[in-house]
């Protein structure tokens, strides 16, 4: 994580989704912009979170942990995403784990700064609200999606969900990783892999997978994760 000290970069974001509007003028004088390397985390799980992140650029993945000690995906979060707003009034404590598949560019306000500036501002307030509603219809389309949808068709959503822009190949942490992210089994998702590969869709090596034809597995994503 580094901190970009540049005010022309932090109105450019501001200007562009809009915050001034949602922010009064101590929490936009709290406002640091932060920059993330690729795989870096940006919050770990109960962790005490020291800011409240607006996701500007980039895209992350978020995940939570179960009581087996298995990781499971929640979500993926794009611009703009707030990250820490479900941590404001009771519990400072992360309650997942947030990691980026880019590099990442977020807005940054100190949770002390929110607590003194933001608490008693009904404006700011009725924004955070809008953003745990969206999230909370968010979770329960995942939900469905988990429960409803084949392994198959999370696998490539997974997939085109974590390819870089600028390549086909997806380096990965693991068959085992992925399989427990989406709530399979080690075994299950071994054979949808070797079907993908068999069909020429993938191609896979230790730890990267190949993606031989997009257009296949666009249509076998159904933009489930989008």
């Amino acid at each position: 994580m580094n901190e970009i000290i540049n005010n022309k970069i932090l109105n450019y974001y501001l200007d562009q989704y809009s915050l001034k509007q949602y922010l009064n003028i101590d929490l936009l004088n709290s406002c640091k912009i932060y920059t993330f390397g690729k795989n870096e985390t940006i919050c770990t799980l109960n962790n005490k979170l020291e800011y409240m992140y607006f996701l500007v650029k980039g895209k992350a993945k978020v995940t939570t942990l179960l009581s087996s000690g298995q990781s499971l995906l929640l979500c993926f979060n794009t611009p703009l995403s707030i990250i820490g707003d479900l941590e404001l009034l009771d519990n400072p404590y992360a309650d997942c784990n947030v990691v980026t598949l880019d590099s990442c560019t977020c807005i940054a306000i100190p949770i002390w700064s929110i607590h003194k500036f933001g608490y008693e501002d009904p404006i700011f307030l009725r924004f955070i609200i809008s953003s745990l509603e969206k999230k909370l219809r968010n979770n329960s389309l995942y939900s469905s999606i988990n429960i409803l949808y084949p392994l198959e068709n999370r696998f490539a959503s997974y997939l085109l969900s974590i390819i870089p822009s600028d390549s086909n190949t997806v380096t990965i942490e693991g068959v085992n990783h992925i399989s427990e992210l989406l709530g399979s089994s080690y075994r299950h998702l071994n054979r949808i892999i070797k079907a993908l590969i068999d069909s020429r869709i993938i191609r896979k090596t230790k730890n990267e997978i190949h993606i031989l034809d997009i257009g296949k597995l666009e249509a076998l994503a159904k933009d489930i994760y989008k």
